[in-house]
């Protein structure tokens, strides 16, 4: 039985691992990008500050520019709708950007991720973060009065491992390592989401 699914957005929903390094690209501002994720690495900034720098490469561009639509891996409306169509609770979690929630706003009830803020002419001046971890999911399931043995949770990064590790549902998709394939209960290695609509299925005929 599976109450609520919290899906991770990145590399998941879709075909980039990170939000932040495709709008540099799109931008044309990795090169600089890259300065600020060594600066990072190597312990001279902390994350918030990290993402205070990057999102100021950004600043002044227009708001149509930063919104650059997406290609959702396929698979993933369907999968949303199958979640939403058996009452499951659709969390997707992000620690990436919110332009990645405009195509799946619709499908999802609870869209958690950092905020890039634009000033009353459409222009981005900063960012808010809200995903410095996906801890902060332990917050909104708690909130909902949710039991972790009534959630699945779908991630691919080591950001994920909180989640993966409550969840009694794991599923590890197309994971970056071997800690995070370890942590799920189930490992799926896929270019589509459809292999995660049949796991879905089955846990819900049970």
């Amino acid at each position: 039985m599976i109450k609520a699914a919290i899906l991770d957005v990145d590399g998941v929903l879709t075909y980039f691992r990170s939000a932040w390094q495709h709008l540099h690209k799109v931008l044309g501002t990795d090169e600089w990008a890259s300065v600020n994720r060594d600066a990072y690495k190597a312990g001279l900034i902390n994350y918030r500050d990290w993402a205070l720098v990057d999102a100021l490469l950004w600043m002044d561009v227009p708001r149509t520019w930063v919104e650059v639509p997406i290609t959702l891996r396929r698979g993933t409306l369907e999968l949303l709708r199958f979640l939403r169509d058996n009452n499951v609770l659709v969390i997707a979690v992000s620690g990436g950007l919110n332009y990645t929630g405009i195509p799946i706003r619709d499908y999802v009830n609870y869209f958690i991720s950092n905020e890039l803020v634009y000033d009353e002419n459409g222009s981005l001046v900063s960012v808010r973060v809200n995903v410095e971890n996906k801890d902060i999911v332990n917050e909104l399931v708690s909130e909902l009065g949710l039991d972790w043995d009534y959630v699945m949770a779908v991630g691919d990064s080591d950001m994920d491992l909180p989640m993966l590790r409550k969840a009694r549902y794991s599923i590890a998709y197309n994971p970056v390592n071997d800690e995070v394939a370890n942590a799920a209960r189930i490992v799926i290695n896929s270019d589509t989401l459809y292999p995660l609509i049949d796991i879905a299925r089955a846990i819900l005929s049970r």
